[in-house]
Order: C-alpha cells, then sequence, then structure tokens
C-alpha cells in the first residue's frame, strides 16, 4: 500500500502469515498470545505448532482483559508494544523478527480521543493522529484526513523490509497482521486454509471489479497498471472487469468496492485474498451495516483488510490493486 493512514487492519484482515519463499519462516516471527483467553493461547499454539515457531519467539500478553475491539494508546503501549520491543531484545530477536502475528482476543483498534489506528497499523509504523480535514469537521469527521506522517516510505520501494522501513515509525518497524474470528473454530479454519495454500503455486483468476457504486469503486483508475505490471511479469491471471457480481468461486483473488456483498463459500482457493472498499469492513465484532472483511475469509480467503474507522475514499487509505 502506498500509504496507510493508521485505519488498516491487516486480518488478515486475516493475514495467515504461511511459508513465504525467500521471504521468511517460523524463525522471523513473533506470535502473540493474550494469556486470559484460553482460544488467543490455543490458536497461537496450533500456529507456532503448523508453522514452525520456535518457543522463544511467543509472548505471553499477560495484562489485558477488556475484550478484542478497542483498547486505549497507553495499554496497547504498556501491554503489547513495550513487552513485545523488551522481549526482542531480551531473547537477541531485534535483527530476527520482521512479522508479528497476533493470536485472537486482542484488540484490533487503538483509541486516543478521536484518533483511531488499528493494532496492526500500530506495530507497523506507530500510532497517527488526525491532520486537519480538508473540509470544515461539521461536514466530514475528523478522520478524513491525509497527515504527512502516515505516509508509507516502505510501499513500492521495491527493498526488503528490513532495508526500507516505514520511516515514520517511531519504533521497530513490523509487518504486522491478525489471526481473529467470531469463533474459535472459525479461526482455525481459517489458518488451515492458509496451511491448506503452501507450495501450491496457484494460477486461478484474480479479479479487479469495478463495480457500479462511484463512491467505492474509485479504484479502477488504478487497475491499468496492475494489468500492465502483471504483464510484464508474465503472468495472465489478473483481469479487470465491470461488475457488482460477487458470485465467482475459486478465485485468487477479488478487490471491489461495495459497501455491503455476499460471497459464496468457495469464492476463494486456498491461500487467496480479497477485499473491498468501504468505510466500516475492518469493524469485526460490531454491527456497523456493512460487509466486514471476515466475510472473504469465511468465504475461503487467508487474509484480507479493511478500515477501522471512517477513512474517506482516499485511494491511499486502501490496498493497492498491484497488491493482487
Amino acid at each position: 500500500m502506498r500509504i496507510l493512514t493508521g485505519l488498516l487492519l491487516m486480518v488478515v484482515a486475516v493475514f495467515v502469515a504461511g511459508t513465504v519463499w525467500a521471504g521468511g519462516s517460523g524463525l522471523n516471527v513473533i506470535v502473540v498470545v493474550n494469556q486470559n483467553s484460553t482460544n488467543s493461547v490455543q490458536l497461537g499454539n496450533d500456529y507456532c505448532e503448523q508453522r514452525g515457531v520456535p518457543p522463544q519467539n511467543v509472548l505471553r500478553m499477560t495484562g489485558w482483559s477488556g475484550g478484542a475491539i478497542d483498547w486505549s494508546r497507553s495499554s496497547f503501549e504498556t501491554c503489547l508494544r513495550d513487552p513485545l520491543l523488551a522481549l526482542l531484545v531480551g531473547r537477541g530477536l531485534t535483527n530476527q523478527v520482521g512479522y508479528v502475528l497476533l493470536s485472537m482476543d486482542i484488540p484490533y483498534r487503538v483509541a486516543d480521543n478521536d484518533n483511531f489506528t488499528s493494532t496492526t497499523s500500530a506495530l507497523f509504523y506507530g500510532f497517527k493522529t488526525n491532520g486537519p480535514p480538508p473540509l470544515p469537521p461539521e461536514c466530514i469527521p475528523g478522520t478524513c484526513s491525509l497527515p504527512d506522517a502516515s505516509f508509507n516510505s516502505y510501499a513500492f520501494s521495491e527493498l526488503p523490509f528490513r532495508e526500507a522501513p516505514p520511516d515514520t515509525a517511531p519504533t521497530n518497524a513490523f509487518l504486522a497482521m491478525m489471526l481473529t474470528d467470531t469463533s474459535f473454530a472459525g479461526a482455525e479454519l481459517i489458518l488451515a486454509r492458509g496451511v491448506a495454500s503452501d507450495s501450491t503455486f496457484p494460477t486461478q483468476a484474480v479479479y479487479l471489479a469495478k463495480t457500479s457504486d462511484a463512491s467505492r469503486n474509485v479504484r479502477y483508475v488504478e487497475f491499468d497498471n496492475t494489468i500492465l505490471s502483471s504483464r510484464v511479469r508474465g503472468d495472465n491471471a489478473l483481469s479487470r472487469t465491470n461488475t457488482d457480481s460477487t458470485s465467482a468461486t475459486n478465485l485468487l483473488g477479488l478487490q471491489t468496492g461495495l459497501a455491503t456483498l455476499t460471497l459464496p463459500t468457495n469464492a476463494f482457493a486456498p491461500g487467496a485474498m480479497g477485499d473491498s472498499l468501504t468505510s466500516y469492513a475492518g469493524l469485526l465484532f460490531e454491527n456497523s451495516g456493512q460487509t466486514t472483511l471476515l466475510s472473504f475469509l469465511h468465504a475461503g480467503a487467508a487474509g484480507s483488510y479493511g478500515t477501522v474507522t471512517e477513512p474517506c475514499n482516499y485511494l491511499q487509505k486502501f490496498p493497492d490493486p498491484r497488491n493482487y
């Protein structure tokens, strides 16, 4: 993504960190479990077993029992960020770890007055506060701003993450993701689908869909660049299309823009990802009236994204089509 404004939850918007050839392994991941949640501990243990994460790479978070939605900036720092940094130093992992996996029952949103940042983004480049919105506050929310500090210098750098971490991160930067669902069984199924994709080298179709929803189809202006890039590298899986339909099956990816949608249970092949540009796809456990990113995971995708507060439809606040 070109920038993350601190709103984007990566779950992956739940990404399951699978075997990344030439990119990382279980030795490069810190798995965070909430010790006050038996589901979080069990899921984290299962992840470590299936992904080869050694015991010294597990952070057992002990200070949080306040649910899986919000926590304050001070709670985030006290319960998660600071113990994580201390663990890396204490166990000699500072130069080894680049990824952080949060195992369910850990809040997905950090709040500080009227400022919000997803927990995964806060681990990526720190908590970001709102800049002045382009219109008066009575017209749009304060979160509809593009503060300079939110630009993600890593995106499109064409360098390994360790060589080009976001330059506005106040501490260590991590490629952070969350493994979660509304139930333990659901989260286990997401993990299993990620594992099932290992070494499959999928070739299924990826659809970049321009919908009839003018407020949410704005990413279509970048589709052609994506198609060109994919063709240059000899990849013919990506196609752009004009459709509101989300009924396709066995996809490797789907990027669309709809406030609400329905996906078939077999929409995605193992290892796929999908997302929709809408205001509240990252509100995982609340009823916003919009389809959340979990719908993509329940339809078989291994990863998705969503915003955790009203972002307005700036292109920079959502995954770029070239991710696909």
